[in-house]
């Protein structure tokens, strides 16, 4: 369930929630990551790249292509992905339409992460055993770094 967890919260937060990079510093070395996120800690500096990067339509339909190339969605289940990814989108944009200007960036990236599980956890309720097995393979390609974390 971890795994399939950091599939999803690798792919959306890349692609879905920000569309801004943040990917790259999520998934540096402990090290880089401090020195990439270091100044944009107590600043409004990572919210407005992220308000001007961000592209939730783009990032759902990139969303559905991987998972239905990788998973055989069925038209009904690629809808049900749109929705959620819809709602994963609006309620990351709320944090950063609303949050208070101390909102740290790290801060926003545990209140990513929540809203991700809520949105994996949608995900897997739709799939079918099968599908399952499918994406437990995909987490498998995608941590093993046999295959790149963005969709296609």
């Amino acid at each position: 369930m971890r795994s399939i967890s950091m599939l999803l919260f690798g792919g959306v937060v890349a692609l879905g929630a920000a569309s801004c990079g943040k990917g790259q510093e999520k998934s540096a070395p402990a090290a880089d990551q401090t020195q990439q996120a270091g100044p944009l800690q107590g600043s409004a500096d990572w919210r407005e790249r992220m308000q001007r990067n961000h592209n939730a339509d783009s990032s759902a339909e990139q969303q559905v292509r991987r998972l239905t190339a990788d998973l055989n969605l069925t038209s009904v289940q690629q809808d049900k992905v749109r929705q959620l990814s819809k709602l994963h989108n609006d309620r990351i944009q709320k944090i950063l339409d609303t949050a208070p200007p101390t909102l740290t960036y790290a801060d926003f990236q545990t209140q990513v992460h929540a809203i991700s599980q809520d949105f994996h956890n949608g995900v897997n309720a739709i799939l079918t055993p099968s599908q399952l097995q499918l994406m437990k393979a995909m987490v498998g390609r995608l941590d093993s770094g046999t295959e790149a974390r963005h969709a296609p």
